[in-house]
């Protein structure tokens, strides 16, 4: 009886483990940047990469998209990646959202490859990096936080 009960305890604890795994939403290959996009990605750079443009703002972007998304009781965040290339055109390969917030994660890719980049800098150089925005959801307010 033990082994029985020791056995369903087990399989019980495995699916409440597999239930809190993560979602990943794999958006683009970035094969726009050729065969092999992730290759010779810096990680850590002397100036990271920046949102380009003024008007729109990084945040005010975001914000824009999600406002159909959010509603009053709006919470968590999503962490979106974005591969920028050396010329500032950016990649948005994948989001992993920890929200009540659905958007549609294609249209999301989208309208976050709208604008370029300022590509990070390494020795004087423009270098290919990764972007990591996390966007939290507070009722219908959207912040916007990058991670380095």
């Amino acid at each position: 009886m033990k082994t029985y009960l020791s056995s369903i305890l087990f399989i019980v604890a495995i699916s409440a483990n597999a239930q809190q795994q993560q979602e990943v939403y794999k958006l683009d290959s970035c094969l726009q940047f050729g065969a092999n996009p992730f290759d010779d990605i810096y990680v850590r750079v002397q100036q990271t990469a920046k949102w380009k443009t003024k008007k729109p703002s990084l945040e005010s972007h975001i914000e824009k998209f999600f406002d159909q998304y959010t509603q009053k009781k709006a919470g968590g965040k999503i962490t979106i990646s974005i591969l920028i290339d050396k010329t500032g055109k950016p990649c948005t390969y994948e989001a992993r959202p920890n929200s009540n917030v659905r958007p549609d994660f294609q249209q999301l890719r989208i309208w976050m490859n709208q604008y370029d980049w300022e590509p990070a800098i390494q020795n004087g150089q423009p270098v290919r990096s990764i972007k990591i925005l996390q966007v939290n959801f507070e009722g219908k307010k959207v912040s916007v936080v990058e991670l380095d």
